[in-house]
Parts: structure tokens; sequence; C-alpha cells
């Protein structure tokens, strides 16, 4: 995939994010009478970064993934996130393959009006995985939600 086109699918993503809620938490009213529901939660922002695992020579380990985290997203983002262990695949654009491999997704929520700083602390986070690491990429996936604590 092109720099270009990610770039534009990323913008795309946060621009619908912003606009467009894509999910919303309800809850049934007490009340037998009233069987409305309501939305519960403030609207904030969840974005994922799907990172691989698989790099040339050795793969990213556990204790070099947790070091990411730590010493990378964790300053940026202190208040609590969610990583997640899994298994991708994806088409290489050159041989057409189903590569498979091991991969990490994190979940980040955060204030709407928070948004922009929040992005480009993202897109920091994105860019030193694939350096540290030699990806090709990180995905990102922007959404709305109604969050409550």
């Amino acid at each position: 995939m092109t720099q270009l086109v990610k770039k534009t699918a990323t913008a795309a993503l946060i621009a619908t994010a912003l606009v467009t809620p894509t999910a919303v938490a309800l809850q049934q009213s007490d009340s037998s009478d009233d069987k409305k529901l309501q939305v519960v939660g403030d609207l904030w922002v969840r974005t994922e970064l799907f990172f691989g695992m698989d790099k040339p020579g050795p793969d990213v380990t556990d204790y070099q993934f947790q070091r990411f985290i730590n010493d990378t997203v964790t300053p940026r983002f202190p208040d609590g996130l969610t990583v997640l262990a899994g298994n991708g695949q994806w088409k290489d654009s050159e041989s057409g393959k189903i590569v498979r491999e091991h991969s990490k997704v994190l979940i980040i929520v955060y204030p709407i009006d928070a948004a922009k700083d929040s992005s480009r602390k993202l897109e920091e986070i994105r860019s030193k995985y694939e350096k540290q690491f030699q990806q090709e990429s990180v995905m990102r996936a922007d959404s709305t939600e109604n969050v409550s604590f």
C-alpha cells in the first residue's frame, strides 16, 4: 500500500470518526412502564492500531512489544489502554500471496476534544513501530463510541 493511499485512508477514517457516531451504548430504563432505551455516556473516539509481529530476522517478541508499550505508548497515553493478542492475515501487494502472522491490537479511547493531539501521538506511535520493527505499515481504525466509566 502506498504512503499516499495509507495517509488518505487514515484521514478519511479520522474524519468519519469525528463526525459520524458509529456505535451507541444503550441502557434499558428501570421502569417497567418505560421501555425506551437511552444513550449512556459521552461521545469519545476509539482508535485501534494493528501491529504485525513478523519481521525480517527474528519476529517481534512479547518482551520487545511490551517494552515498546512501556517506552512509547504509555508516556503518550498514561490514562489507560488495552492490548489484545491476535492472528491476522493480509495480501502481499507484490506477490499476491496471503501472509499470516501473529499480531497485537492496541485500543485507546479518548475524548473528542482531545482528538487532534491524540491523533498526532498515535501517528508517532505508528511511525516508531514501523521503523523499529521494520514494518511496511501499522493499520489504524478510528470510530466513535459512547463511553461511560
